[in-house]
């Protein structure tokens, strides 16, 4: 955003409602030769005290999930950045023991202007379960002690923290760090870098880089193009190693190379 030029155009609105609260910042996002898009923030939040889970929909837009101990509500900030043909969906609902967040745009809504997004920054309790379905844009997650499971379709992704963590990405690069369970990745293209992992660990990568160091269990790697480094673990096996080099230093265990 940095890079465009701006024409500020301000407008203030607060709407509070049960459990919700809401403040929009109207700005006029305007590049050379570009159609306007305008700029709303809004605020919602959601107790969260007999929660286990959230599950969250999102299209394009950086997402960020901080968890905090102790913290008993979700509260989320929503910059969304439109145009007229924009119709925004953005809900936090209860739904059983789940919470669950949406946004995005309506399918049908027109985007022959600049394509509009939404970034969203969450706080939520650590130990919150999180469920991600994200189209594209950079994703960080970060303090979390519950399971992650994230689907994503494209922009960088990055976890510090979680217990059991499943990736299912299409592009962008991936790090991962500090996981107290197992993780599993599958990877369609982008460089992996994994560190301080206490379970297990399995890659399915397509294209990119792979480096993995101090893992406190076993490591199985199917690669299909570029290097793959591996350091301190309790042992290794490289499914399919493609394209590329392959280097491994302490390993505590058994090494294979089918």
């Amino acid at each position: 955003m940095s890079l465009r030029p701006f024409i500020f155009t301000l407008g203030f609105v607060a709407l509070f409602t049960v459990g919700v609260s809401l403040t929009g910042c109207i700005i006029n996002v305007n590049a050379a030769g570009m159609p306007d898009l305008d700029h709303e923030q809004r605020e919602l939040s959601l107790d969260a005290q007999d929660l286990q889970e959230l599950v969250a929909e999102t299209g394009a837009g950086s997402l960020e999930i901080i968890g905090v101990e102790g913290l008993t509500q979700i509260k989320l900030v929503a910059d969304i950045y439109s145009n007229d043909d924009s119709k925004v969906i953005l809900t936090l609902e209860k739904k059983a023991n789940k919470a669950k967040l949406k946004a995005d745009f309506e399918s049908h809504s027109s985007f022959s202007n600049y394509s509009p997004y939404i970034d969203l920054k969450l706080q939520v309790p650590a130990g919150l379960a999180l469920d991600i379905d994200d189209g594209s844009g950079a994703m960080f997650i970060n303090k979390m002690t519950a399971d992650i499971k994230v689907k994503d379709g494209s922009g960088e992704l990055v976890i510090h923290g979680g217990n059991n963590v499943s990736i299912d990405d299409g592009s962008g690069a991936i790090e991962v760090s500090q996981v107290n369970g197992n993780l599993a990745i599958v990877d369609g293209s982008g460089g992996i870098q994994v560190n301080d992992i206490k379970g297990s660990i399995t890659i399915d990568d397509g294209s990119g880089e792979i480096e993995v160091t101090n893992v406190q269990s076993t490591v199985t790697i199917n690669d299909g193009s570029g290097d793959i480094n591996v350091v301190n673990t309790k042992g290794l096996t490289i499914l399919s190693s493609g394209s590329g080099d392959v280097s491994f230093d302490k390993i505590d265990g058994p090494v294979s190379k089918l």
